[in-house]
């Protein structure tokens, strides 16, 4: 797992990924370490023989909800609720699951609810990045070792498999797992038991197997870099997590939870305007959920006022324009901006009076009131500025704003 930015959004979102929340559980959970190799140096062995890394796993893991209430699915979609779905589906069986989806689009948290709605619910869940091992360390990692096994083991340590006694073990980037690994995974699960590097003595070790990929594992089947009889054994269950291109409003449903879950209050409070969620949805985010997370982080530290503007968004790879271009033609959303714009300029006019307002606008008393008291706790004169950016981000190209 890559190491956060502490700027608040990136310990929520890269838990919350595409479309869960567990603030408490979660934002733990992002600080906890994820590396710890089995020849690193020991300068003292646990209590009960497991790293450090994976009794921070089990701790936070223990304190995730039970119930899948809990572990919310974000987004109104076809393809939410088809994943919500398939969890629920998937969460009474005990056969191995594998979760299929591009980068950042939330496998490991799809993994997390899985384990959180299951019988295996009050035991560890433990994650271990198969393409992040080196290959020499990988037998340790996953079997454990014994004291003496090789330089550095000072202590009996175990793998990530007895970590997960009882629970889950996730195998994250299973397709980049080392061929010299592959054939003791499979006799695991086929006969559970568990081995520690330098050790002749078997464990029986019972746990749920799930594991993730953003590549095409039959094709590394047929490419000779997986095994054809491992493939069989992880790919029984399927979940396929949708990415954010195809889930329409879902983006917009997902930006304003990453952003009311924010630890800082002052970009907690901020609002997506209309014209930026339009933008945020005419996007493609090729890098999902965590492209998202960086476009938020800047727009959070662009914006003022409490609005998230159109401008304030910025994508990578000259996307901007390209959505810019989408929204000044959209005419429904180019009439809500201007009818706002026009009856703040009349409350600007009137100072403040509602009758008036609807008089110059020719809107109703009820249309201009409704606007009025969803300000009246703000600074009107920061609003008529907020709105104003926004109608020249609409007619930058054309002659309507000099």
């Amino acid at each position: 797992m890559a190491d956060h930015d502490d700027n608040g959004l990136d310990r929520v979102s890269d838990n919350f990924d595409a479309f869960t929340y567990s603030r408490t559980a979660d934002s733990d959970y992002a600080n906890t370490p994820t590396k710890e190799w089995a020849h690193a140096p020991q300068k003292k062995p646990t209590k009960n023989g497991l790293s450090r890394s994976f009794r921070n796993k089990a701790r936070i893991t223990d304190a995730s909800p039970a119930a899948s209430t809990d572990k919310v699915i974000i987004g109104s979609s076809p393809e939410a609720q088809a994943l919500r779905e398939k969890i629920v589906l998937y969460t009474e069986s005990n056969a191995p699951v594998i979760i299929v989806g591009e980068s950042g689009v939330g496998k490991e948290l799809a993994a997390k609810l899985l384990h959180t709605t299951s019988a295996h619910r009050k035991k560890s869940f433990v994650p271990v990045n198969a393409g992040a091992i080196p290959e020499t360390l990988a037998t340790a990692e996953f079997f454990g070792h014994v004291k003496g096994a090789f330089t550095g083991a000072i202590a009996d340590r175990e793998g990530a498999i007895a970590a997960a006694k009882d629970g889950t073990l996730f195998i994250d980037e299973i397709g980049e797992m080392p061929l010299s690994l592959q054939p003791y995974l499979l006799r695991v699960l086929e006969d559970g038991l568990v081995t520690k590097v330098g050790s002749t003595n078997a464990s029986k070790i019972n746990f749920r197997l799930i594991s993730a990929t953003n590549v095409d594992l039959q094709k590394h089947v047929d490419e000779g870099r997986f095994r054809l009889d491992l493939f069989y054994r992880v790919n029984v269950l399927v979940i396929n997590v949708p990415p954010l291109r195809v889930r329409g409003d879902d983006v917009v449903e997902i930006a304003q939870t990453l952003i009311a879950s924010h630890e800082n209050d002052t970009f907690r409070d901020k609002k997506l305007t209309p014209m930026a969620a339009d933008r945020l949805k005419a996007h493609s985010f090729p890098g999902n959920v965590r492209e998202l997370r960086n476009v938020l982080t800047r727009a959070l530290t662009h914006s003022r006022n409490g609005k998230i503007l159109p401008d304030d968004l910025i994508f990578d790879g000259g996307a901007l324009n390209i959505a810019s271009d989408k929204e000044r033609l959209d005419i429904d959303t180019v009439k809500e901006l201007v009818g706002r714009y026009l009856i703040l300029k009349a409350l600007k006019i009137a100072n403040g009076n509602v009758t008036k307002a609807a008089v110059l606008t020719g809107r109703s008393r009820g249309t201009v009131h409704s606007l009025m008291k969803q300000i009246e706790r703000k600074d009107f004169d920061a609003e008529f500025a907020s709105a104003c950016k926004e109608i020249k981000s609409v007619f930058q190209d054309t002659c309507f704003v000099g």
